[in-house]
């Protein structure tokens, strides 16, 4: 009798080929999300005709609320867009319902957007804004920003089709007038390293409107020429529903938002609450201080 123990062959890739016997899949960590929306010239003509009629002769300027370096000629301001007038008020009827669409599409929240002030950018040649971030009354918020109207160079210069990869070894001056959105530090070498891009530049589009997190940071390359580079910038404060905090709150910080509603208070307007130093707005419509559903 052979006392010598039988080590058995080891099968191919340790049996890992065999059905059932390995399994992967890639997980996706996402840091933001932004919305693309592009309208019509029709759309584009109408507001770009309220500013020519409105918002330029009346001149309400906003350059010292903005940090926006329009200097270079006597046409280059930052003006507040009127949302009282009958196309204000339906073209932010137009931008809540995409800003609302954004935060239930991308962030799956039970929230409303509520748009409250939109200034137009007249830049020419020389004119840029830095970097920066905006702020909205709310401590969620969104921002975004729309193009009107381009330089005839500007548009000549168009990318169209194909994503392009970026360079800036050369001075033809491509990325003039381009929109910098940045969301991270980083370099080239960290793409070799496998690290996701934290920047990228877009092409400015006559009717497309960009809408982000309030906290992206961005910033407009200047341009050099004739024309003028025309766009929007627009702030939403973000609206909270009360199973939207039942996602974020735990059980016991619940009951105590609930507990200290008032009584009396009048649930057709909304209510004002700090969170950890931040500014939320709640609408107060789904249940009472007892836990009992509104019909």
């Amino acid at each position: 009798m052979n006392s010598e123990t039988q080590i058995p062959p080891v099968p191919p890739l340790l049996g890992a080929g065999n059905e059932g016997q390995m399994e992967m899949s890639v997980q996706t960590q996402v840091h933001h999300y932004t919305a693309k929306v592009k309208f019509g010239k029709e759309v584009v003509d109408q507001i770009n005709e309220e500013i020519d009629n409105v918002s330029i002769p009346n001149r309400s300027q906003k350059d010292s609320q903005l940090v926006g370096q329009f200097r270079h000629d006597e046409r280059s301001a930052q003006l507040d867009l009127d949302l009282e007038t009958e196309v204000g008020q339906q073209f932010k009827a137009v931008l809540n319902s995409a800003g609302t669409s954004y935060l239930k599409n991308a962030y799956k929240k039970d929230s409303y957007a509520d748009c409250y002030n939109v200034w137009s950018n007249h830049c020419f040649g020389g004119d840029y804004n830095p970097l920066h971030e905006h702020s909205t009354r709310t401590a969620p918020g969104l921002s975004g920003f729309m193009w009107l109207k381009l330089p005839e160079e500007m548009e000549e210069r168009l990318l169209k089709g194909k994503n392009h990869q970026i360079n800036f070894n050369s001075s033809v001056g491509q990325y003039d007038g381009w929109n910098h959105m940045i969301w991270g530090l980083g370099s080239k070498t960290d793409l070799y390293r496998l690290k996701l891009p934290c920047e990228e530049y877009l092409q400015p589009e006559v009717g497309t409107l960009y809408i982000f997190p309030k906290w992206l940071h961005h910033q407009v390359m200047p341009f050099f020429g004739e024309g003028e580079r025309r766009s929007l910038g627009m702030n939403w404060d973000i609206i909270d529903t009360q199973s939207e905090l039942t996602k974020i709150m735990s059980p016991s910080e619940y009951e105590n938002f609930v507990s200290q509603i008032p009584e009396d208070f009048d649930r057709t307007k909304l209510y004002n609450i700090s969170v950890a130093g931040c500014t939320l707005l709640i609408k107060l419509d789904e249940i009472d201080n007892s836990g009992v559903t509104i019909k």
